[in-house]
């Protein structure tokens, strides 16, 4: 079997990661992987974390077995977090949680689960659209149709054409969208938009599924779940995915939520617990529980709730400077140039307006890494990075 199994490739993130570990030039700059980095490079573990990781030690719990749907108690926190205390679906007992190995694993069981339940409901993702997302659905064995979002050369939102496409879904079809803080694009819907979409899914029948990975990057931790809360008020069923890697930086804890709102006249919830349950042994059993119980000691102490929040509100106000010194550096480098999308944007994440063949030459010749798209991870800049990425833009401009 292996010994014929030859010339598989690299994808297209694996493959800028080849050869970013490959470039042994000490300029180097990479904008990839979406982590945060301070000025220093490094990526900081918060202090909340730290004092909730020693008081877990301190009382030397137990590592036996918890079942498929994981840690219940982060469940139910990041339930609160997200949809906040009143929200009818938690009020009417409506939802049903698994902490999953990530958002990246809640979306695959969810594809698992929509496929299996549901065998011909297609799933709607964004473009541009974060690689991975449609991988987990392929594997599901679900049909993949794309709406248009982003127009990358213009920087500007396509919500008119967004809606044409998404008018075309049909009843049990998923749609894809993102909580804050868009992947990889940075751009937002603004909550009118949100009812314009909220609308069109009532109207079709769709099913939306919200992928928040970014919560508190954006506007705040409330105002970057307002988009989803209201969506979530208005449609009869929803999926949710959670990422607390980045809102809590513990990246490799690999700790996230999926989430299923039920109709309010679902005939058997005792069944939909059950396949969830069994879905998720199916595919890796349970999922580690080290990043849940950090997060479940911070959201249940209030002091290290308290210092959870400063610190994350820190960070979001550093990113927002970045963005804003990123923006003037590339206009004082190009004359003319309009960077306020990049100002404007939200999160880790904008793209710049180069095509694929001008991206490469930011690696070959300025050692600049960054994922498809163009993506650029603005939180992981720093200031002489920012001027590198600037007279880079400006020469492949002029050669255009």
């Amino acid at each position: 079997m292996f010994r014929d199994f030859t010339n598989y490739e690299d994808d297209s993130i694996e493959g800028l990661f080849v050869r970013l570990a490959r470039d042994n030039s000490d300029e180097k700059i990479d904008l990839g992987i979406g982590v945060y980095r301070d000025d220093t490079g490094q990526v900081p573990v918060m202090q909340a974390v730290r004092h909730a990781e020693r008081a877990i030690v301190a009382r030397n719990t137990p590592k036996s077995y918890l079942t498929p749907f994981g840690n219940m108690d982060y469940c139910r926190d990041i339930e609160l977090l997200v949809l906040g205390a009143n929200h009818p679906a938690l009020t009417a007992e409506r939802i049903v949680s698994a902490q999953t190995p990530g958002a990246g694993s809640g979306l695959r069981l969810a594809a698992e689960l929509v496929h299996g339940i549901s065998p011909s409901s297609r799933v709607w993702l964004s473009e541009p659209v974060w690689f991975h997302q449609t991988e987990f659905f392929e594997k599901a064995g679900m049909e993949l149709r794309t709406y248009r979002y982003y127009d990358q050369q213009n920087s500007v939102l396509r919500f008119e054409e967004m809606l044409q496409d998404l008018s075309q879904m049909q009843p049990d079809d998923v749609l894809l969208l993102h909580g804050c803080c868009h992947n990889p694009t940075g751009q937002d819907l603004d909550l009118e938009q949100w009812q314009a979409v909220t609308d069109l899914v009532l109207q079709t029948g769709a099913i939306p599924f919200v992928d928040i990975a970014y919560q508190g990057f954006g506007k705040g931790i409330d105002d970057d779940a307002a988009g989803l809360r209201l969506i979530a008020e208005q449609v009869p069923q929803a999926l949710l995915a959670v990422s607390s890697s980045k809102s809590f930086g513990v990246y490799r804890e690999r700790a996230g939520l999926l989430s299923i709102i039920t109709p309010p006249d679902a005939v058997d919830l005792t069944s939909i617990r059950r396949k969830f349950r069994d879905t998720a042994r199916q595919l890796y059993f349970m999922a580690p529980d080290h990043g849940a119980a950090i997060i479940h000691e911070i959201l249940s102490t209030p002091e290290l709730e308290e210092l959870w929040r400063q610190e994350l509100n820190s960070l979001r106000h550093n990113i927002v400077a970045k963005r804003s010194a990123l923006r003037a550096t590339i206009e004082a480098e190009n004359a003319g140039f309009d960077g306020a999308f990049i100002e404007k944007q939200l999160g880790m994440f904008s793209c710049l307006p180069i095509n694929s063949d001008e991206q490469r030459v930011l690696e070959d010749e300025f050692h600049i890494y960054m994922l498809p798209d163009a993506r650029v991870n603005v939180a992981a800049m720093n200031t002489d990075q920012a001027v590198t990425l600037a007279s880079a833009f400006r020469t492949v401009r002029e050669r255009r």
